[in-house]
């Protein structure tokens, strides 16, 4: 058979190769590896060669109060900034999705967080945060409040990091909930209307049902990018203080980079991708049940 011949009968996967071939690379291979780094015993400094050491690893960081102590922390964490995200997220998205002079500007401003680079976030933030002559003590001392040690107290570096977390991403669940609010239908809304209903009760009883498909989706996008969330954290506080903010991620990349054990650290890595696997697939399942009712 002719080359072209083939690639007559075939031509949709001719298209589709450039992209397959990118996943299986960029995203199949690397998996695969992580596994099987899993079940070795590698590490730097031992200067020997990785050798298979079945579920070793995954007994060790199960049985270990550290990485329990990182699983809390991260869910924690993960937690606080989704929650901030979506209720800020729709509450803005049902104001901006009205007529008002100035629109396209509160658009423009509110999605630049959004624009910014991680890191470069965090040392923005990590100034706002100093504790003696930062702007949110300022701030706090001005209104009356307390001051706080924010990103260099315990207790607090958790909600410090979440905040920034949710001011720099929330533009993105504004973004998408604002696209599903055009998308529904207008009838049942002038029907609310003619039924006499308060806009409050339009919005929690017809808007906020038909919207929680949406609100699902990017709260699942969320999750699985929180979740996972080295930069912002690292380059804030770098997991204090104390390991006060180690997240998962932050543990695994202790375990390779700074004790160069990376079969452990790659059994820490496969957990955290079972585990948001997992709530992907049961919030998919939740998802596609509200959608039917």
């Amino acid at each position: 058979m002719k080359v072209n011949d083939w690639i007559s009968d075939h031509y949709k996967w001719v298209f589709v190769a450039p992209a397959l071939v990118f996943m299986v690379l960029m995203i199949v291979v690397p998996l695969v590896m992580t596994l099987v780094f899993s079940l070795t015993d590698w590490n730097l400094l031992t200067g020997r060669a990785p050798h298979f050491n079945g579920v070793a690893n995954y007994i060790e960081i199960l049985t270990s109060s550290d990485f329990w102590h990182s699983f809390g922390i991260t869910f924690y964490y993960t937690f606080l900034a989704i929650a901030m995200e979506l209720v800020a997220g729709v509450f803005l998205a049902v104001l901006i999705s009205k007529e008002f002079a100035g629109k396209g500007i509160v658009k423009t401003i509110i999605l630049l967080p959004y624009m910014m680079a991680p890191v470069a976030v965090g040392m923005m933030w990590m100034l706002f945060y100093e504790p003696t002559s930062g702007f949110m003590n300022w701030l706090f001392t001005t209104i009356g409040l307390p001051r706080s040690g924010f990103t260099s107290a315990r207790g607090s570096v958790i909600p410090s990091l979440a905040f920034v977390e949710f001011w720099q991403m929330t533009p993105m669940v504004v973004i998408v909930c604002m696209a599903g609010l055009a998308a529904l239908p207008e009838d049942c809304m002038e029907a609310a209307v003619v039924d006499g209903a308060s806009p409050v009760q339009t919005f929690f009883r017809v808007k906020l049902p038909m919207l929680l498909p949406t609100i699902f989706s990017i709260g699942l996008l969320r999750f699985v990018d929180v979740f996972k969330s080295f930069d912002l954290i690292y380059a804030m506080t770098k997991g204090g203080p104390a390991n006060a903010s180690r997240t998962l991620n932050i543990y695994a990349y202790e375990e390779a980079f700074s004790y160069y054990k990376f079969g452990l650290s790659s059994s820490i890595l496969t957990v955290v991708f079972v585990i948001v696997l997992a709530i992907s697939f049961a919030t998919m399942k939740l998802r596609n049940k509200v959608a039917e009712v």
